[in-house]
């Protein structure tokens, strides 16, 4: 067992459980029976000894995951030009980052974009979501009006809907054929001025926040309110120093941020190195504003999936195998067809990990494989870690720096990880402690990432 510098002080990690001390007691997480128990310093101390003592190794069973390649497919993303009009410092495609593309001038072409559409969308049902990617996508915007009007006369009996992740920096000249298409829009925005323009800027080095902005208010005075219900926002914050201002930001703006990422640092050959963070204050106030019946606002997007995850965790006792819980059936959830017409799993895979193509369909055998695959690396990484069952990563998340997936891309996030599952395990005692009632109201209020409400 051995201390380590997490955000509780007092933590003495185990291969099969997690203590740490509050003011009022001593807690232990141990996943033998995926239990929260507290006490005295002593008795939890001598639980912690006799919980350690035990083997547990459980496999992770593949057949409920395999099962959802029946499932109607959710999302197919169209990459539809490699091309962007910024220079973000920390852009995957920079060039700071081995074995993955750099910013390209490849567009895709029609005959592609309309073989995926043929080939994919039948196996949708009832209704499709067709996103497109980039690059920038607004930069091929005319490759996009035109899959739309050949989606709509193909698929009548579909009910379509359609979606785009963007900058916006170019939104200004395509408001109509967003808005009359009603289109969701992923907008990357980072926080405040201060904090977007650091390192979102144009190829000549130009700041995009102001116009961004006023691309913003230019949809609202075409269309009111429309920012608000088909605007998602997404939030990269690259200096840990700056996610206070960037929480503080997006309460006070009446736009809904989905998500607030932090940067890719696999395979990363450079990058700007920032003061350590002390984020501490962002959980006491999630919790308070919890224990008192406010809205937690955007901090709901750094908190609670991870309290989920331990609010609602299993109560079977040293199970013997486990699901993959966290990850897609690779092609169900989502599709993502590169510039060349090429199947993988998602956006964040890139050009790796292919799963088919428009030439020979979507691979079932090769998504399989991956999630054969998949199961090996968790269990071979997971089997001596507290964290085995209340963890649960995506496929995505064990992306090698240099390959596919492997035991060792799945390595590199899992301090982070651990970091952000201690913090729950503390917030959620903390609520209980606090108000039962209050806390457990709470708990059910929790939506998917991408829900309003």
């Amino acid at each position: 067992m051995a201390e380590d510098a997490f955000p509780i002080s007092g933590i003495i990690e185990g291969r099969n459980s997690l203590r740490f001390q509050t003011p009022q007691e001593s807690v232990l997480y141990e996943k033998l029976a995926n239990t929260i128990h507290s006490g005295t310093r002593e008795e939890i101390e001598d639980l912690q000894k006799r919980v350690e003592s035990v083997e547990y190794h459980p496999v992770f069973e593949t057949e409920s995951l395999k099962k959802r390649k029946e499932k109607p497919l959710g999302v197919l993303l169209l990459e539809i030009t490699e091309q962007c009009d910024l220079r973000c410092d920390y852009c995957i495609n920079s060039g700071d980052y081995s074995h993955e593309r750099t910013y390209g001038g490849k567009k895709m072409d029609f005959d592609v974009a309309k073989r995926a559409l043929e080939d994919l969308v039948p196996l949708s049902r009832g209704s499709s979501l067709i996103g497109f990617y980039g690059g920038e996508p607004l930069l091929n915007m005319e490759l996009i009006k035109r899959i739309i009007n050949y989606s709509k006369e193909r698929f009548p009996e579909k009910e379509l809907m359609f979606s785009m992740t963007t900058n916006f920096f170019a939104g200004q000249n395509h408001i109509r054929e967003i808005v009359d298409n009603g289109m969701y829009i992923n907008l990357s925005l980072d926080g405040p001025r201060i904090v977007h323009d650091r390192f979102r800027k144009t190829k000549e080095g130009r700041p995009t926040y102001d116009k961004i902005i006023s691309n913003l208010k230019s949809v609202e005075e075409y269309s009111p309110g429309y920012v608000q219900s088909h605007f998602f926002i997404l939030s990269t914050c690259y200096d840990p120093n700056d996610l206070a201002k960037v929480i503080e930001y997006f309460d006070e703006e009446e736009l809904f941020v989905s998500h607030i990422n932090s940067v890719e640092k696999k395979g990363r050959n450079q990058g700007e190195s920032f003061p350590e963070a002390d984020n501490r204050n962002l959980d006491s106030e999630y919790v308070r504003r919890i224990l008192n019946g406010e809205e937690t606002k955007t901090l709901r997007r750094l908190f609670d999936q991870d309290l989920k995850a331990v609010a609602f965790r299993g109560e079977e006792a040293i199970p013997s195998e486990l699901m993959l819980h966290g990850s897609c059936y690779p092609g169900r959830r989502r599709v993502f067809v590169d510039i060349s017409g090429g199947y993988h799993p998602c956006e964040r895979f890139g050009s790796r990990m292919r799963i088919g193509s428009i030439s020979e369909g979507l691979q079932s055998d090769l998504s399989d494989q991956m999630v054969d695959n998949f199961a090996k690396i968790r269990e071979g990484l997971c089997g001596e870690c507290w964290a085995q069952r209340l963890c649960k990563p995506c496929l995505q998340y064990a992306k090698d720096p240099e390959g596919e997936i492997s035991e060792r891309g799945l390595s590199l996030i899992c301090g982070n990880r651990k970091k952000q599952l201690a913090t729950a395990i503390s917030n959620y005692v903390t609520l209980i402690r606090s108000d039962k009632e209050e806390a457990e109201k709470y708990f059910k209020t929790i939506n998917p990432l991408f829900e309003r409400g």
